[in-house]
């Protein structure tokens, strides 16, 4: 079987960073117990080490014997004859089937564990959606923590921030995200937190590499966890060098950079009351777009039975999700007409 593909590693890399950041909101215990593919049931063909100097020389020149004697050049022929006898071909066919089954094996563990981590991180980022629900936080001080556990010391303005509804504040950032899908978009990996699902659209546009995109998106939430401490290190201390290392690979650094910094900034610092929204008119953040727009109505807020939008991809999963069952949530049913800011979804 071969060794998994960048796919699977990413896969399994994005779940490892979902559980982190579980970990770090106390969500999750620590360490994480990444699922691990089945070992093989047959060892990995080895290529062969490199040969010693001394074989590298002819015989004639060390003055030796030749190494393939009648003796060993019978014996290979017969090795030969051997493979080619009726029936090893097919033996060699079962090997590389098994195998093959294996792999797919593997793939599949994958997948399963892929969802089923996703669906399990969403459920506990989505504790409660309001005062009543659960564990919510019972007053103002209560709900700025939640804040400041979720998205850093930032969140709101920092300590001295005074006068916001807090309450508001956590449950619009709060993400409903729709169920996995089997075979996940880059998305769909961050759809339990609002700010980096808004993020990853403005770093994945116009970028066709697959590689490029998961590599500079993984590095980029690994050094910025939370949009406070991307406040804190490039907006408020304007150390860029790093973040160009980390992104530069994307390109337009510049544009992506000051969208990256609307999108901090608007979530941390709203202007506008303390709810959160988006879309492409009184609340329109410079670098999301349509495919940002619609991205956050489906990944952030179920909406991908409602929304039509142009991209392929978005437009493929919405066909999926039409299949889906529908949502039990009667505020997000409510909310599948109009956003909440009025603007028709579709």
């Amino acid at each position: 079987m071969s060794e998994l593909s960048e796919y699977e590693q990413q896969r399994l890399a994005h779940i490892k960073r979902n559980h982190e950041m579980l970990v770090r909101l106390g969500l999750a215990d620590d360490p994480l117990m990444t699922p691990q593919p089945k070992k093989e049931r047959k060892p990995r063909t080895k290529p062969p080490p490199a040969l010693p100097e001394t074989l590298r020389r002819s015989s004639r020149v060390r003055n030796v014997d030749p190494e393939y004697t009648k003796e060993t050049i019978d014996t290979f022929g017969e090795e030969l004859d051997r493979q080619c006898e009726p029936g090893a071909a097919r033996k060699r066919q079962k090997v590389e089937a098994e195998e093959d089954e294996d792999e797919e094996r593997v793939r599949e563990e994958i997948a399963a564990s892929t969802a089923s981590f996703l669906r399990a991180a969403r459920e506990a980022m989505a504790r409660f959606i309001t005062s009543e629900d659960g564990d919510a936080p019972l007053n103002a001080d209560g709900w700025r923590d939640e804040a400041v556990r979720r998205w850093g010391e930032l969140a709101g303005g920092g300590p001295a921030a005074a006068g916001r509804d807090w309450e508001a504040y956590v449950t619009s950032r709060l993400s409903r995200p729709p169920p996995p899908s089997a075979d996940p978009l880059l998305q769909e990996f961050y759809a339990a937190d609002m700010w980096q699902l808004l993020c990853v659209c403005v770093l994945m546009s116009r970028v066709s590499s697959w590689e490029t995109k998961h590599r500079c998106i993984s590095a980029f939430f690994a050094a910025h966890p939370t949009p406070s401490a991307f406040m804190a290190s490039v907006i408020t201390a304007g150390e860029t060098a790093p973040l160009r290392a980390l992104i530069n690979s994307l390109g337009l650094f510049d544009d992506r950079l000051k969208s990256l910094t609307a999108i901090t900034t608007a979530f941390l610092l709203p202007e506008n009351g303390d709810a959160f929204a988006v879309d492409l008119k009184a609340h329109k953040i410079r670098g999301i777009g349509e495919f940002g727009y619609h991205s956050w109505l489906i990944f952030c807020r179920d909406l991908g039975d409602t929304v039509r939008p142009s991209d392929k991809c978005l437009a493929s999963y919405c066909a999926w999700r039409k299949k889906q069952p529908a949502r039990v949530d009667d505020a997000v049913e409510e909310v599948a007409v109009t956003t909440s800011t009025g603007i028709k979804v579709d």
